[in-house]
């Protein structure tokens, strides 16, 4: 009983000593065993249409990762004490040691892991601390991993990006890397403000490593804002199908489309082909995953001559009711320009109808090279359109004085100039607002934008009118008519510079209109490289694809139609020999 009581008393006072004078050592101790300082990542904020519809998310997902070192220490611990003398630690280290791999085959399952893999990645790093198992995996997955407290191996919140529309905006809305950092399209551009900032929380975990509790919160997580773009999910979708229906009709070798709301300067759509599935990883590649609407550049040909005949109304050395001869062939230094046939004398709107490369390069050589460079940098050719793209052209426009008289008549009819299809869809908007030119933005505006003027209204409107011409019957554009609307726009039909030499086989067409003419509301512009097919121009292939386009926009924004009276007589002539048949059976009744 004495030796009982003294070596209770020894534990008392053991227990006094520890709890008054170690006190502080000990929480030491134990806070470096179970204190933890663990990140809280930040949820990555959402894309959005105008409409609020969703173009990216994130989903939870987990990474699993293993210390090779510490689980390396801890197998080598249990292989000794299973040669122990002692039977027992020697068979309870065995039995841990089954246990061990039988959860290390489990997990080998859950990651994708072939049998023994995890063990052949563990032995060749034996000094490494960190190593990943697996990223982005399901929830569900992480969970079961945790379960199996294999030492060493660690689960970690993350987050995986999804793409509601995948291919179908992917161009503009860009994609993230596996750490969620964008690195394309607007993930990009908007980055700072999706991202959001970590959080860091103090927590105690066990032995183990599991959580046991949430001590303190020493920095707030701070989840990324919600980006909202100018893009219609509605137009979107349709752009891009009949974009890449008709890219995959021609064997081209590329596509673009851009729509944009005249009133606002906001992009409604931008489709691009080749195109690319952000849920897929297996198709980034950088050739389906470049925005060529935005960062390709080409001479734009015949589009161009509209600016043409601008420019010269705005010097002043035309006006909107003069004619141009283009009889014959123009010689100009050593070049000859000549058009598909003589046309004679032809007025402005004839010469747009007609798509007169003469015509356009006697209105271009009447103007000094200063007038006519000056005027195409005012409707923002040779710099960047500040769309809100991580890339943007500016294209290449030389300064005039380098200019020579062949360099001035080739920028007539649109060569010697090099733009991206954005660039050139904004500055027609200048010929839809009177004269001036908006900001042109892929987010959505909550207030109209301050435009500048760069031309006069007068001269605008003139160009606008004469523009109707060529979506006329025997024009260039007729195809891109649109039933029940007024359409003004130009083709266009460019030979490509390969090897310093412009080529008969390899062509860009293009198209580029506004509706209703009478008041545009919507430009939309398509341009498709080198399609595969005889007898190719902007008028043939770009044209009836505008048409489909601009309908279906027309039809989603609600846009009331400004040439109903054709279309109603067109319904009434449709009807006649229904109608006279009705009568014909009403007539033998009476009779």
């Amino acid at each position: 009983m004495l030796v009982l009581l003294a070596g209770i008393a020894v534990l008392l006072g053991r227990a006094a000593y520890i709890d008054i004078f170690q006190q502080s050592w000990l929480k030491e101790q134990a806070g470096k065993r179970q204190l933890r300082t663990v990140t809280v990542p930040p949820y990555r904020g959402m894309i959005v249409d105008r409409n609020g519809e969703s173009l990216a998310i994130s989903s939870p997902v987990a990474s699993v990762s293993v210390d090779p070192r510490k689980l390396l220490d801890a197998q080598h611990l249990l292989r000794k004490a299973s040669l122990d003398k002692d039977e027992n630690k020697a068979r309870l280290a065995k039995l841990d040691q089954e246990e061990l791999t039988q959860k290390i085959r489990e997990l080998e399952e859950l990651v994708g892991l072939s049998q023994g893999a995890f063990q052949e990645i563990i032995k060749g790093m034996p000094t490494k601390r960190f190593y990943y198992l697996a990223r982005q995996l399901e929830p569900e997955k992480a969970q079961r991993i945790a379960e199996l407290n294999i030492p060493a191996v660690n689960t970690k919140r993350e987050y995986k990006r999804f793409y509601p529309m995948a291919e179908t905006t992917s161009h503009v809305v860009g994609f993230t890397n596996i750490d969620d950092e964008g690195i394309e399209g607007v993930e990009r551009s908007m980055n700072d403000r999706l991202a959001g900032h970590s959080g860091r929380n103090r927590v105690i975990r066990d032995g183990r490593g599991r959580l046991v509790e949430n001590i303190e919160e020493i920095e707030i997580m701070v989840p990324g804002e919600t980006v909202q773009l100018s893009l219609d999910h509605r137009i979107q979708y349709s752009a891009y199908k009949l974009l890449k229906g008709e890219v995959f009709k021609l064997k081209a070798k590329s596509g673009s489309v851009v729509v944009l709301d005249t009133k606002t300067g906001e992009v409604l759509a931008m489709a691009n082909m080749p195109g690319f599935n952000p849920n897929d990883r297996a198709s980034l590649k950088a050739y389906n995953y470049r925005n060529r609407a935005v960062v390709d550049v080409f001479e734009p040909g015949s589009t161009l001559k509209p600016l043409t005949i601008a420019a010269a109304l705005e010097a002043r050395v035309i006006n909107s009711d003069v004619s141009i001869e283009t009889s014959g062939k123009l010689k100009v230094g050593s070049v000859t320009i000549k058009d598909h046939k003589n046309y004679g004398a032809l007025t402005l709107s004839r010469l747009l109808a007609k798509s007169s490369n003469v015509g356009a390069s006697k209105v271009a050589l009447l103007m000094d090279a200063s007038d006519h460079w000056k005027f195409l940098n005012r409707v923002g050719f040779g710099r960047k359109p500040d769309a809100g793209f991580f890339s943007e052209a500016e294209g290449e426009l030389a300064y005039y004085d380098k200019w020579g008289k062949v360099d001035r008549a080739s920028r007539g009819y649109g060569y010697g100039v090099s733009v991206s299809l954005l660039q050139l869809a904004h500055a027609y908007t200048v010929f839809a607002n009177s004269g001036l030119l908006l900001p042109v933005s892929i987010y959505k505006q909550e207030r109209k934008p301050l435009g500048q003027r760069v031309m006069s209204q007068v001269n605008a409107d003139a160009v606008l009118k004469m523009m109707q011409a060529v979506v006329q019957a025997d024009a260039t554009g007729e195809n891109a008519a649109v039933d029940g609307y007024h359409v003004a726009g130009k083709t266009g039909t460019a030979n490509k510079l390969i090897k310093r030499r412009y080529s008969k086989n390899h062509l860009v067409v293009s198209f580029i209109g506004m509706a209703p003419a009478t008041n545009p509301r919507l430009v939309v512009a398509v341009m498709i490289d080198d399609p595969k097919v005889k007898k190719a121009s902007g008028g043939r292939l770009a044209a009836p694809l505008f048409s489909k386009i601009m309908a279906n926009a027309l039809r989603v924004m609600d846009i009331a139609p400004d040439n109903l009276p054709e279309l109603e007589l067109q319904i009434k002539e449709a009807i006649k020999p229904a109608m006279a048949s009705r009568l014909a059976v009403v007539s033998e009744g009476v009779e």
